[in-house]
């Protein structure tokens, strides 16, 4: 259920293990995708695991420094850029290279979340339209908002914070990247291949005040990037971790599973690296409860070092 790049890439390697794969998905509006982000070594050697490199070669994003910086825009600190190996990528071109990759060898199909009753041998999904499918493993990647994982495991009981986001790509050229990371608020600019940027403002919820008044009292450049980004928020996000991310023959991945918060560097990774290790595991042991228990277990660990956003 997902496919967004946790959903398309647990599709494509299933796919590459000669599984039958739907991928079934509500329709959404298209937004662009936020920040590019240089693969880490779990997401770069899955990718490699997956054959997809000369891909991420030919749509990658222009490496370069980033620049932090305080809410007047004063440098704080320059992370140099990251090394030639490790491709730069945002979520659209990571996007594309799965759609590319997958072709029309996968049932795509718009749906609202089907009931999912699941037993010790795989899942009956039921849609609104009364079809009845059955399915040997069900994967929830629909995201950090995830329907499967309310459906599954309940809803929260605890009040995660929640972020609201706008993203936009604008006519500026950049020679670095540049974070200022606030309480409670953040920008981000990354130069684009295009010679345009990227550019998104995440910030936690405030229900009473219009999105760019958040932003209207800080420096720099971002009355500039208020001025060019024309975007309504997308929907508060929780940013919520899932206390396990798998029931009987139902599996949560990405977001749904781990959301790290807006800005998070390696979340394009975790998804990638996540499905091809989802896959190996299902390969390797005869049970897919002992896949996914396994599978559970050891990325775990990847994603709880991981930064996320301080909820502050």
């Amino acid at each position: 259920m997902g496919a967004g790049v946790s959903g398309l890439a647990a599709a494509y390697r299933l796919l590459r293990s000669d599984w039958d794969v739907a991928v079934p998905a509500a329709a959404t509006p298209a937004r662009p995708g936020g920040i590019p982000a240089a693969l880490t070594d779990f997401g770069l050697n899955a990718a490699q695991r997956l054959g997809l490199p000369p891909a991420l070669v030919e749509r990658r994003q222009p490496r370069c420094d980033l620049v932090a910086v305080d809410a007047a825009g004063v440098p704080l600190a320059v992370h140099p850029e990251p090394p030639p190996h490790r491709p730069v990528l945002g979520q659209d071109e990571m996007l594309a290279v799965l759609s590319d990759a997958l072709g029309g060898e996968v049932d795509r199909r718009g749906a609202e979340l089907p009931v999912l009753v699941a037993d010790d041998c795989g899942v009956t999904a039921i849609f609104a339209n009364g079809d009845e499918d059955w399915f040997d493993l069900v994967v929830g990647a629909d995201g950090a908002c995830s329907a499967v994982r309310a459906a599954v495991l309940g809803h929260s009981h605890c009040d995660p914070p929640h972020w609201s986001t706008v993203h936009g790509r604008i006519e500026l050229t950049s020679s670095c990247a540049v974070s200022m990371d606030l309480t409670g608020r953040s920008v981000r600019l990354h130069p684009l291949r295009d010679k345009r940027s990227a550019v998104s403002f995440a910030w936690r919820h405030r229900s009473d005040t219009p999105w760019p008044e958040v932003f209207a009292d800080l420096g720099w450049l971002v009355p500039e990037l208020l001025s060019r980004v024309d975007g309504e928020p997308c929907v508060q996000i929780p940013q919520e971790r899932a206390d396990r991310w798998v029931h009987r023959q139902i599996a949560l991945i990405g977001d749904a599973a781990w959301y790290l918060g807006p800005h998070a560097d390696r979340g394009l990774s975790l998804a990638v690296g996540g499905a091809e290790l989802l896959g190996g595991a299902l390969d390797i042991f005869p049970g897919a409860d002992e896949a996914l228990s396994w599978w559970e277990r050891t990325l775990r660990p990847y994603v709880l070092s991981a930064p996320s956003r301080a909820a502050t």
